[in-house]
């Protein structure tokens, strides 16, 4: 029976082991500004799984830059397979509170840079294969762990297993949920608006063209007009759609006439929305205020950090088996379940619309502690976390 299974699964989980491999992941530098973000962690990773027993690959993605991919189980039925995935990347380390690379437990919670964005998943992911593995459970289909590159950045980590394989029917990537089902997000594009004026001395205003008063019409509309009708659309499985002003840069000093400012946006789209169309809206505004006023110069770009590159809405339909299945988990682990929408995007949506599988994000730890200046995430949600992927692995890739 099942359930016996998952007891047997239950009784080699390794719950000090987890915490330490948590830990010892903080303690590996993978932020971005370093030279290689993920070369130390993925050779210790994959030298880790290797240890347990796993067949394992670190697979070069961009130059030095690695995935991890480990697998438990044959691959003869693709209908019965799933990946966790999660990314070794962190965002930087600079302002941090705490140490960032001490993986420290004080009060139940675990320190550092990645604790919960996602170090702590990984160790929970790897946790629950081992687990699984040591209980000698067979397996119809096959698990995949997939730790990955460059999430915080240009997911080409996500993007390469989109392309090349593995393939699975499911996924389930753990950025922090508190456990929550999220069974889907927004989408995420950065467009810049730069104006350009005309720089003159501060004493003689009137001969140059102010670009910061000029970009103060376009901001105006934007705020009272355009935002509150975005704000208005919603998706019953994405949430609401949004956009938020948040960056400016203009001038060089107090008595020079501003020849040039800059404005940054982030801007989360819907499925029934597009990029293109969240550009349209911001030049449309541009267009009509040109009407107005002849001297506006400005120029409307997607941001070169996203590098041409669509940030797509992620959707799983309540209605899918991998959903029911982890609310049969969480209700077994934590005694309830809650299905919701991820307020960040993740790599699940390019798993999901270039790779075609059925994706899920659900973690241990909550979204606020990420990036913050004291990053942590709560011990228990990690054991927990692996409890949930230990079922959903039996589930899933089990016998029946």
């Amino acid at each position: 029976m099942f359930i016996d299974s998952y007891q047997k699964a239950l009784a080699c989980l390794e719950e000090e082991k987890i915490i330490n491999l948590t830990s010892k992941l903080i303690s590996i530098p993978s932020y971005h500004g370093l030279e290689v973000p993920e070369k130390e962690i993925s050779a210790y990773f994959y030298q880790y799984l290797v240890g347990e027993g796993f067949e394992t690959e670190l697979i070069p993605v961009a130059g030095e830059r690695k995935n991890v991919i480990s697998w438990h189980g044959p691959a003869s039925n693709n209908e019965k397979t799933l990946m966790l995935e999660g990314h070794m990347d962190t965002v930087d380390v600079k302002n941090m509170a705490v140490d960032p690379f001490s993986g420290k437990v004080v009060n139940g919670n675990i320190y550092g840079r990645g604790a919960v964005d996602m170090k702590g998943a990984l160790a929970a992911m790897a946790g629950a294969l081992s687990a699984v593995k040591k209980s000698g459970i067979p397996l119809d289909g096959r698990v995949y762990l997939a730790g990955v590159i460059d999430e915080e950045r240009n997911y080409r980590g996500a993007d390469y297993i989109a392309k090349n394989g593995p393939i699975t029917r499911y996924a389930i990537v753990g950025e922090p949920t508190e456990l929550e089902i999220h069974n889907g997000h927004r989408g995420l594009i950065w467009i810049e608006v730069k104006v350009k004026g005309k720089y003159a001395h501060g004493g003689t205003p009137e001969k140059g063209i102010n670009a910061i008063e000029k970009i103060s019409a376009i901001i105006e509309e934007i705020s009272t007009k355009l935002k509150p009708q975005i704000m208005k659309k919603n998706h019953p499985i994405t949430g609401p759609s949004n956009l938020n002003l948040g960056f400016i840069k203009g001038g060089t000093q107090p008595s020079t006439v501003a020849g040039e400012c800059v404005l940054q946006m982030d801007r989360r789209w819907l499925p029934d929305e597009s990029q293109e169309e969240a550009v349209r809206e911001i030049e449309a505004i541009i267009t009509n205020l040109k009407e107005k006023d002849p001297e506006l110069d400005a120029e409307v770009t997607v941001m070169d950090d996203n590098m041409g590159i669509q940030f797509p809405p992620l959707v799983c339909e309540e209605s899918s088996p991998l959903v029911n299945i982890l609310k049969e988990a969480s209700d077994e682990v934590i005694n309830r379940h809650k299905t919701s929408y991820f307020p960040a995007w993740t790599d699940g949506s390019i798993l999901s619309r270039d790779g075609g599988i059925e994706t899920v994000v659900l973690g241990p730890g909550h979204l606020s502690s990420a990036h913050s200046e004291e990053e942590y995430c709560p011990v228990e949600e990690i054991i927990n976390a692996c409890k949930i992927y230990i079922y959903s692995i039996i589930k899933i890739c089990g016998k029946d």
